[in-house]
């Protein structure tokens, strides 16, 4: 692997950890919709608006974000749609191997219920 390659993949792997948050990834979920406010982003969270600040600020660092300001409101978005996408992508492989642990399951489960 060349020297290029190998910085990709650690800039790659940054990128993915400042992702690798529950409620960063809560973040890209409700941005990938529409712009927000960091009062708005902690009222959906359910957070202390300093902590959903910290987040963003992470997330602004990593470029995963970006702002405008209105007057005295900053409001956040995706800075760039893929991110949603890729996490949309993620998610359904999520659900898909939850499903197909399931299904495997089912045999363990009915003999466990016959035991009952």
């Amino acid at each position: 692997m060349s020297k290029a390659d190998s910085s990709f993949y650690e800039v790659k792997a940054s990128m993915i950890a400042v992702m690798a948050n529950p409620k960063r990834l809560e973040i890209i979920d409700l941005l990938s919709d529409k712009e927000m406010t960091v009062s708005e982003l902690a009222d959906a969270l359910a957070l202390a608006q300093a902590t959903t600040s910290q987040h963003l600020a992470v997330m602004r660092k990593a470029g995963v974000v970006e702002t405008t300001k209105d007057g005295n409101f900053v409001h956040y978005r995706l800075a760039d749609p893929k991110i949603a996408a890729a996490c949309g992508v993620m998610s359904q492989a999520v659900v898909d191997l939850l499903v197909k642990q399931q299904k495997k399951m089912e045999p363990v489960l009915a003999v466990a219920r016959r035991q009952r």
